[in-house]
């Protein structure tokens, strides 16, 4: 069994700007402590919900679709996966964060680009989509790219897959589209696997923000591709 523990008497020796470590697991989640004076990174999380309750100071969270939110001492601020925000202090602020022991988190610069694909798989062809799906680990070593992630999501007319792709710039998306898109595709065998494609480009801030948040199926790791850089 853990000791008990005094969650402000662990921050006391921390001197730095930023500092964020775990002091306890529960099944699958983890709480950890963040330490913050001055501003964290733009950034989301793409598979797990964050909750943030402060313990000392007070805390501002900015959003790209939505007004900064103001936390005190005693308050508490749940952001849902997929959620683009940054966290800042203009004074030490102590804070427990609550979220998957897993959890990732997918830096998001002014500039960056979100494409969404939607594909209706062809007849029960799951299986053979989701097989060729998983052989895009290609895009790595592609130019200004971030990340690709997606999985299956249930509707009226049966399941869909959901693929998103995030880029630094437009710019990197269109020279992935001319030079590497169809060598790579090519080599998947995933011509014949869908009977329908929607593709849409996201390039607002707000919109990808909005966009992450409603589009987010259960994963399928074997789908996930994250940039070399």
């Amino acid at each position: 069994m853990d000791r008990k523990k005094s969650l402000l008497e662990l921050t006391k020796k921390v001197t730095e700007k930023h500092a964020n470590f775990s002091v306890s697991e529960v099944n699958d989640h983890c709480m950890r402590i963040a330490v913050l004076e001055g501003e964290y990174v733009w950034h989301f999380h793409p598979g797990s919900d964050e909750l943030f309750i402060v313990l000392e100071g007070e805390l501002l969270i900015d959003f790209q679709d939505r007004p900064t939110e103001v936390l005190k001492a005693n308050d508490s601020l749940l952001i849902p996966k997929g959620v683009i925000h940054r966290t800042r202090a203009d004074v030490r602020s102590v804070n427990l964060c609550i979220e998957k022991t897993n959890a990732e988190t997918v830096p998001f610069a002014e500039g960056n680009v979100l494409k969404l694909i939607r594909c209706k798989p062809a007849g029960q062809q799951l299986h053979a989509f989701s097989e060729a799906q998983a052989k895009w680990a290609p895009l790595q070593n592609v130019s200004g790219f971030i990340r690709q992630w997606g999985g299956w999501m249930e509707t009226e007319n049966g399941p869909e897959a959901l693929v998103l792709v995030l880029w630094k710039s437009k710019r990197d998306y269109l020279n992935f589209m001319a030079d590497h898109h169809d060598a790579i595709y090519e080599r998947t065998n995933q011509k014949g696997t869908f009977e329908s494609i929607n593709i849409t480009l996201f390039e607002e801030p707000a919109e990808i923000s909005k966009t992450l948040q409603n589009n987010t199926p259960a994963p399928v790791p074997e789908w996930t591709v994250k940039g070399s850089g």
